[in-house]
């Protein structure tokens, strides 16, 4: 037979009654009405991770803790961890309705069970204690409310910040011809699934008849996500001013990222340079998603399959560069992975195949029109489903 330490653990009444004193619920009792509480004090004993009640039990006992903790949580979320000389279960008991959340102990713990009639009685027959108690459910109420304002505040902040990112991508599409007569139409969108997110998306004219796009994508979603966007399109458009030149940003940027705050963080990015005159495509591909190249002339995508690891990795990045011809006609895709892995009501990815087929089959369309398309066909089958960020 194997006897643990709490099996052989047990309090007397006098071990009680000293242990009610320092309850807040029972400070001011004299020694007989706290004799009084200890003799109808059950003692518990409950392992790691054994739970004491579930959310919807009865509410039929409140609980005082020896030793040990207690987490009180939902299926969601935790909502406090109560410690040596606190009490929980009280709110199930005064208002007579199924436990609101579930309670489990964290690593041993030896607890002191009143039940509901017998709780009942001492508060009736006390006064102080009734106080006692109304007192300590006000704090936990004015704790609660200032988590409350906390987490309002918090959801504001994020609101702005998400403000802040869309406000930083590009809000017009860009239409660029050159003196010799050869254009350029770039069209974009970015609709953050949560409150910041950690796609980046950004075109811009550059020298020599030439259009400068990017795409990237953070690890993650959130405010440091979020920070990272908005540090990568300050310190790219810093950059571009002095050297506009793929090896330049790739190396500027992804030095940044390697020494970003938030430990372990990355980013996929894709820079591409195109010569509108010379009729080129050149790029560098840091991890992100291969983009696709829609051949007018032979009815044919490619993939451009071309890359390195991506940034923040280690603090030199490899910049492989590729370049191809395009004539004109010719479409170039862009997207992150919120649009291929995005799930229907089934949980079925929306796929590459399929975003390949809209680009063959809507080919004639402007670079708008296929947009719009991409992100409409999306939405529809997405309708009840899932996606993180498009």
């Amino acid at each position: 037979m194997i006897i643990t330490v709490m099996e052989l653990y047990m309090l007397s009444d006098e071990q009680k009654t000293i242990f009610l004193k320092g309850i807040e619920l029972f400070r001011d009792g004299t020694d007989d009405d706290l004799k009084m509480v200890a003799s109808i004090c059950n003692e518990a004993h409950f392992s790691d991770d054994e739970d004491i009640f579930i959310e919807g039990d009865d509410g039929d006992a409140v609980y005082l803790i020896v030793n040990g903790q207690v987490k009180i949580h939902t299926l969601e979320k935790q909502i406090a961890i109560r410690k040596d000389n606190e009490f929980f279960g009280e709110m199930a008991i005064i208002d007579d309705r199924p436990r609101s959340a579930s309670a489990t102990s964290i690593g041993n713990s030896i607890l002191l069970k009143i039940d509901r009639d017998d709780f009942f009685n001492v508060l009736q027959s006390n006064t102080r204690f009734l106080r006692n108690l109304l007192k300590a459910l006000v704090s936990r109420l004015r704790d609660d409310i200032n988590v409350a304002v906390e987490a309002t505040r918090m959801k504001q902040d994020l609101l702005r910040a998400r403000e802040l990112q869309v406000n930083i991508l590009p809000s017009d599409d860009l239409h660029y011809t050159s003196p010799n007569g050869n254009d350029i139409e770039v069209s974009g969108v970015c609709y953050p699934a949560e409150n910041v997110g950690g796609d980046y998306f950004d075109y811009f004219q550059l020298p020599d008849h030439k259009v400068g796009i990017v795409i990237g994508d953070v690890m993650g979603h959130g405010f440091h996500s979020g920070l990272m966007v908005f540090t990568t399109k300050s310190c790219l458009h810093t950059q571009i001013i002095s050297s506009y030149d793929i090896p330049d940003v790739m190396s500027v940027l992804n030095k940044m990222v390697y020494s970003f705050v938030q430990s372990g963080m990355f980013m996929t990015f894709c820079y591409i340079m195109v010569d509108i005159d010379k009729h080129t495509i050149s790029y560098c591909n840091a991890g992100h998603n291969y983009p696709y190249h829609y051949r007018c002339n032979i009815n044919k995508l490619e993939s451009l399959e071309s890359g390195t690891h991506p940034m923040g990795i280690s603090e030199n990045l490899s910049c492989d560069i590729e370049s191809i011809r395009y004539n004109d006609g010719d479409i170039l895709v862009l997207y992150t992975d919120g649009i291929t892995e995005a799930l229907d009501c089934n949980r079925e990815e929306f796929g590459v195949e399929r975003l390949e087929r809209m680009i063959v089959d809507k080919s004639d369309l402007s670079a708008l029109e296929l947009r719009k398309h991409i992100i409409n066909e999306l939405n529809s089958y997405c309708q009840s489903g899932i996606y993180t960020e498009i």
